[in-house]
């Protein structure tokens, strides 16, 4: 009994000492993301809704991007319950016309960051019963916190063009609000630090996280869902981050990690990827 104590008050001194702690999820609320398939994955593969789920277990809310069969994704407001005794989650479309409905219904692990199972079933007018689709969900974590580790890319200037292989440490320390926007995206602002040999000050960008893909950019880009944002390149003062995060935001995958600036008379470029880390 005695060791049983010791470790419990043992606990709260070694956080205040600077472990951190797993996210605890709170029922449902927050970012979702529900796709084809039978894993997350960024792009999601459609059909898939990705956005902010909020309320209470018998009166959810739903705001998300989707692509139900359709070459666009749209914006769409979703109500549905959740039984947290069977993990039960059904969510319906808010469409005016009832033969155009989407239903979702998931199978909910007790941690909602695991992989949840269901259907997604789109009555498409037209279609006696529907058409529906094996689908999985997971609720993502906040990212919020330093994810730092070795990014590999190029090193450019110009005027005369040069191009260098890179490698070196690199952090972004994420702050994501707790409020999505009015389409279900979370505002989201990363400080990024670049490798050392690089000679590039650090940047701090404004962007989104919807599910678990996430964008910054200090130019005018298109957001969510592309693999490469579209940006003012020829102007070589930008900033972009193209990324995705796993569930429990421990982890996030960079695809593409752009920074532009003058260096004096020359411009500098540097173009990263690779994975950090949650520290």
């Amino acid at each position: 009994m005695r060791t049983r104590a010791s470790i419990a008050l043992l606990l709260p001194l070694a956080c205040l000492l600077g472990c951190t702690l797993p996210y605890t999820p709170s029922p449902l609320t927050g970012n979702w993301q529900i796709q084809s398939g039978t894993a997350i994955t960024s792009p999601p593969t459609y059909p898939y809704l990705v956005g902010a789920l909020q309320g209470t277990n018998s009166a959810l809310t739903g705001t998300f991007t989707a692509q139900i069969y359709t070459v666009n994704s749209t914006v769409e407001s979703y109500s549905g319950t959740f039984n947290p005794s069977t993990g039960s989650l059904v969510l319906n479309s808010t469409l005016p016309l009832p033969a155009n409905q989407t239903t979702a219904a998931l199978s909910v692990p007790a941690n909602p960051t695991d992989l949840a199972t269901g259907t997604l079933v789109d009555q498409c007018g037209v279609c006696a019963n529907g058409i529906s689709t094996q689908v999985v969900g997971v609720e993502v974590a906040p990212l919020n916190g330093t994810y730092t580790g070795t990014l590999s890319g190029t090193l450019n200037t110009y005027s005369p063009f040069t191009s260098t292989p890179i490698t070196g440490t690199t952090s972004v320390t994420f702050t994501q609000s707790a409020t999505p926007n009015a389409s279900g995206q979370f505002p989201l602002t990363g400080t990024i630090t670049f490798p050392s040999s690089s000679g590039m000050s650090p940047v701090t960008l404004p962007g989104l996280i919807s599910g678990i893909p996430i964008w910054l950019n200090n130019e005018p880009c298109v957001p969510p869902f592309s693999e490469y944002a579209v940006c003012d390149i020829a102007s070589l003062t930008g900033s972009t981050l193209n990324a995705y995060t796993n569930p429990t935001a421990t982890q996030i995958t960079i695809t593409s990690l752009q920074n532009s600036s003058p260096s004096g008379t020359t411009e500098t470029g540097i173009a990263l990827t690779g994975t950090l880390t949650l520290q």
